[in-house]
C-alpha cells in the first residue's frame, strides 16, 4: 500500500476567509465567514494592450505591457441559520456583523479620518483569505442582500470587492497623537503673556548682550524687539481665531498657524544665536534664553494640539449651475446663479497678511542653524526688520 499525503487542509476552522478594518493602523476584531462562501472569483488583470499590424500572411502584432493590473474579487454565500458555537450569532446575527464592517464601519471610520484630518487612505478594509493564500486592502463596491422563496431561512450576500493594494500590511500609526485644541489655546494664552512681559526689556537685553561683542551693531536690538512686537501681534491674532474649535479645521486656521508656527521658529532661532554670544552675563544669559523658550513652547503648541488639520474641502453646493441641469432630472436649481463661482470658491485669507520679503526673511531664519551655521548679527537685526515691516495683522 502505498502512503500518500495528506491534501491541503481547507476547514473554515483552519484556513478562515474573513474581513478586518485597519483604522490607522489600529485593527478591529475580524469577521469570519464561518460558512464557507458558495462563490468565490479572483480576477487578476493584466495591464497590456495588443496591437494588429498590417502583416500578411503570419497575424503580427505587438504589445504595450505595463505589468500586472489590480484585482478584483466577487464573493456570493450565505451566514447560514442556526446559531454558530464558535460566535455565538446566529445566521441573521452574522449577516448584520457582516455588512456593518464591510459596508457601513469601512466608510464611517473613512470620513471620520476626513474630519479630524487624517489621511483617508491610512483606513483600509483588509480581506484576509487563508484558503488561497492571499491579503488585499480593499474598497468594497457593491454589497447585496438576497432573499429568495426557495431558501426562506437564510440571509445570502452577493459582495464585490475592487483591490486597492495586494500587500494588507498594518499602516503605521500616526504619532503622537493630537493634543487637546482647549488646553492649546489655554497654553497658547499663557505664553503670549509671557513674551508680552518679556517684550519692553528685549531691546536692553539684547544691547548688553552685544556689548560683549566687538563690532557696530547699530539698529539690531530695536529689530529685534520689534519683531517681539509683530510675533505677539500675530499670535494673539491666531488666538482669537482658533477660540473657535471649529475654525481649526479650516484652510484660513491652517494658514493663521502655518504664519504662527513659521514666527515662532525664527524667534527661536534668534534667541539662541543672541544667548549664544560667548562671555555673556549669566542674568542676561538667563533672560534671553527664558525668551527663546517662550517661543519654543509656541512651536510645540503649534506642533502639537493647535497643529494644521488636512482640509477637504467641499463644493457641492456649486452643482446644479449647469444651464438644463434642474430639467433633466439632475439637481435642482443653483442657490448660487448671477454670482460669481470663481470668488466663492477663493478660501479667505484671514486676518495676518505676510509679504514675499518678509517670507523670504522667515524662510532664512528658519532654516539657519544657531549652532553650527548661525546668521551674523547684523543681518539677523535686517531680515527681523523686514519681517517686523511686511507682516501685517488686520485690527
Amino acid at each position: 500500500m502505498i502512503d500518500r499525503p495528506a491534501p491541503t487542509e481547507q476547514r473554515a476552522g483552519v484556513r478562515p476567509i474573513a474581513f478586518a478594518l485597519d483604522n490607522v493602523g489600529a485593527v478591529g476584531r475580524a469577521v469570519s465567514l464561518n460558512i464557507r462562501p458558495e462563490d468565490l472569483t479572483r480576477n487578476e488583470p493584466s495591464r497590456s494592450a495588443v496591437h494588429q499590424t498590417l502583416a500578411h500572411g503570419d497575424v503580427k502584432g505587438w504589445v504595450d505591457n505595463f505589468g500586472a493590473g489590480m484585482p478584483s474579487l466577487t464573493i456570493s454565500g450565505h451566514t447560514g441559520w442556526r446559531q454558530a458555537l464558535g460566535t455565538g450569532m446566529d445566521g441573521a446575527q452574522a449577516f448584520d456583523a457582516l455588512n456593518q464592517l464591510v459596508v457601513h464601519d469601512y466608510h464611517d471610520a473613512k470620513q471620520s479620518a476626513i474630519d479630524y484630518g487624517i489621511d483617508p487612505a491610512l483606513v483600509k478594509l483588509l480581506f484576509i483569505d487563508t484558503l488561497d493564500n492571499f491579503a488585499w486592502s480593499v474598497v468594497p463596491t457593491q454589497f447585496v442582500l438576497r432573499r429568495s422563496k426557495s431558501r426562506p431561512l437564510l440571509w445570502q450576500y452577493n459582495i464585490t470587492l475592487q483591490a486597492v493594494s495586494t500587500s494588507a500590511s498594518v499602516a503605521v500609526k500616526l504619532g503622537p497623537g493630537y493634543g487637546s485644541p482647549a488646553n492649546g489655546v489655554i497654553a497658547l494664552d499663557r505664553t503670549i503673556g509671557r513674551l508680552a512681559s518679556y517684550q519692553p526689556n528685549v531691546k536692553s537685553w539684547v544691547d548688553e548682550a552685544l556689548g560683549a561683542v566687538d563690532g557696530v551693531f547699530s539698529g539690531v536690538s530695536e529689530a529685534i524687539a520689534g519683531f517681539v512686537l509683530t510675533t505677539n501681534g500675530v499670535l494673539s491674532a491666531v488666538l482669537s481665531v482658533l477660540r473657535d474649535s471649529n475654525n481649526l479645521a479650516t484652510g484660513v486656521g491652517n494658514r493663521l498657524i502655518s504664519v504662527a508656527s513659521s514666527l515662532a521658529s525664527v524667534g527661536l532661532n534668534v534667541f539662541r544665536v543672541v544667548s549664544s554670544i560667548a562671555g555673556l552675563p549669566g542674568e542676561i544669559r538667563s533672560k534671553i534664553s527664558n525668551v527663546a523658550a517662550a517661543y519654543n513652547e509656541a512651536l510645540c503648541i503649534f506642533a502639537n494640539s493647535l497643529r494644521p488639520r488636512k482640509v477637504y474641502e467641499q463644493y457641492t453646493g456649486l452643482y446644479g449651475a449647469s444651464n438644463c441641469s434642474s430639467t433633466t432630472g439632475g439637481r435642482p436649481y443653483s442657490p448660487y446663479a448671477n454670482l460669481n463661482v470663481f470668488e466663492l470658491m477663493t478660501p479667505d485669507k484671514g486676518p495676518i497678511s505676510v509679504t514675499s520679503a518678509a517670507r523670504g526673511s522667515i524662510s532664512t531664519l528658519v532654516g539657519m542653524d544657531p549652532v553650527l551655521a548661525p546668521v551674523p548679527m547684523g543681518e539677523i537685526g535686517r531680515l527681523t526688520s523686514v519681517i517686523s515691516g511686511g507682516v501685517g495683522v488686520a485690527t
